[in-house]
């Protein structure tokens, strides 16, 4: 009898020590989601209280895979030039990497002068950096060059990868138009602002060699013909913003300002940002405001 007294005693000594822990453990879980909360709400009322001219912005925590913030995050609008990622990433994944291509004078007659000459050969993950870097459009004809199917692959890529609102009519994200019928001047490609940091995640997981790259102010690059060329980023403000890890602008009348970038903050967080349909300087003003408060918070 003692013995089994013995027996009980112990087990109901595990069983309250199991129940603390379960208890010490819940509330610090509790505790954990709470300040996760309240943390959010204080990102959240900070964001909503910046002034910023673009008509959408999306905020995403690409390390705990959680939407932060959103101002009309869901609207499909004109994307400019935000569309050459989808270029590049279809671009590589269509060609060899260690592929040598000449630029075709097709490519170099394409909108915009970035100093590529007709019959120039260069490496294929050249022609994506500077594709990306200088959102050179001749770069970006070349990468699609020769393949009929490239805007469908785009657009399918797009779906695959959760991008519900996207939609890729050329390879830039020039504006179309106005032609002989009098058509007025469309978008080249659409989307929302939370479809391009989808994309921008996934572009930076798939090839960071080649996209990390846009991080850079500027980017001094020989072609395989031997003609040197320095490629300037066409994002203004790479110098100012904190651990960044990718950046691409997109520009066009129809479009505004648009930029999208992915950054860690003071945690080590990936954090993925997109403002679209600001202006020309306001893209990147919108920017430093809100990687401001995103950091330190």
């Amino acid at each position: 009898m003692k013995t089994h007294n013995n027996i009980l005693f112990f087990i109901l000594i595990i069983v309250a020590m199991m129940a603390t822990f379960f208890f010490i453990g819940n509330f610090k879980l509790n505790e954990s989601i709470r300040l996760e909360n309240e943390a959010s709400a204080r990102i959240n009322n900070a964001l909503q209280n910046i002034l910023v001219e673009a008509k959408a912005v999306s905020v995403y925590n690409i390390t705990t895979n959680k939407k932060i913030y959103g101002k009309n995050d869901e609207i499909i609008l004109p994307i400019a030039s935000l569309a050459k990622i989808m270029t590049v990433i279809v671009g590589l994944n269509g060609h060899s990497r260690e592929e040598i291509v000449s630029v075709s004078p097709n490519a170099v007659f394409q909108d915009g002068d970035f100093g590529i000459f007709a019959y120039e050969k260069w490496k294929i993950d050249d022609i994506a950096k500077f594709t990306l870097i200088v959102s050179a459009n001749d770069g970006a004809y070349s990468l699609a060059e020769g393949d009929e199917d490239f805007l469908e692959k785009m657009n399918t890529k797009a779906k695959k990868i959760g991008m519900e609102n996207a939609l890729f009519l050329n390879t830039t994200g020039l504006d179309l138009g106005p032609d002989q019928a009098g058509l007025p001047v469309q978008a080249g490609a659409f989307a929302s602002a939370e479809d391009m940091n989808l994309m921008a995640d996934y572009a930076l997981k798939a090839y960071p060699e080649i996209f990390s790259a846009t991080t850079i102010p500027e980017l001094t690059m020989t072609s395989q013909s031997g003609f040197v060329h320095n490629f300037k980023n066409t994002n203004l403000i790479v110098s100012k913003i904190p651990n960044l890890l990718f950046s691409k602008t997109g520009f066009t009348e129809t479009a505004g300002g648009n930029l999208t970038v992915v950054f860690k903050n003071k945690r080590g967080e990936e954090i993925a940002i997109t403002v679209l349909g600001s202006t020309f300087e306001g893209r990147f003003s919108d920017m430093e405001k809100i990687v401001d408060v995103l950091y330190s918070l």
